[in-house]
């Protein structure tokens, strides 16, 4: 994997013209179990061609977050670093008293944080403007984004995982469902948030009667 110097500074300031790994890199290593033989690095001072540190540098290997980067490299040159995300509501009826006589329409333009919190304070925005009750549909527009069918199991067969939701116009909350878990003196009881219509949770938890913190939590 290569990336520009300046991303590994923190890591190789203390060896800018070694050419293996500084003693603290290889000490973090081994600490974690890591051999040397895992790694696959390339450090270049920008604007150089010789590379500072190489290591196994032409090895394929899985990026994992260190994508991040990238992403937040592309957003910061194709959007800028004040765009800001907008998710409109249009009406289509007339609005006589607070009495929306027609469709009130939710356009999105990919807000990726655009959570249950967020519609709670859009909600309490349109409020705020006149709007207490609508006797038509609730319509959502996510019309703004062009995309192929997203296989959430595509990347490594877990599709339930959040990181695995594929990009959406109108992503409300993640495209994510929260379970709490409360007991209730009889057992415990589970609630979804939001709450599905015609969703069913089969709850058949048991409580263990141990106390303590659970060893196995994902």
């Amino acid at each position: 994997m290569k990336l520009p110097a300046y991303l590994f500074a923190l890591f190789f300031f203390a060896s800018a013209h070694a050419a293996s790994l500084p003693t603290t890199v290889r000490q973090e290593l081994q600490n974690a179990n890591i051999p040397q033989s895992a790694i696959s690095v390339e450090v270049r001072e920008v604007g150089k061609h010789a590379p500072l540190i190489k290591i196994n540098a032409q090895r394929p290997m899985n990026p994992a977050s260190t994508m991040k980067l990238l992403t937040t490299y592309a957003a910061l040159d194709l959007l800028g670093p004040a765009y800001t995300w907008k998710t409109e509501a249009w009406i289509d009826g007339e609005l006589k008293d607070g009495v929306l006589d027609g469709d009130l329409i939710l356009k999105g333009y990919g807000d990726p944080k655009f959570t249950i919190e967020q519609f709670w304070l859009w909600l309490t925005e349109l409020r705020a403007r006149g709007l207490r009750d609508i006797r038509g549909d609730l319509v959502l527009d996510r019309s703004y984004f062009d995309l192929p069918l997203h296989d959430p199991a595509e990347f490594d067969n877990d599709p339930v995982r959040a990181y695995n939701v594929g990009p959406d116009a109108l992503l409300l909350n993640f495209n994510t469902l929260r379970l709490r878990y409360m007991p209730d003196g009889s057992g415990l009881k589970v609630v979804s948030e939001p709450p599905l219509d015609g969703m069913r949770l089969d709850n058949q938890l048991v409580p263990s009667g141990e106390k303590g913190n659970c060893d196995n939590w994902d």
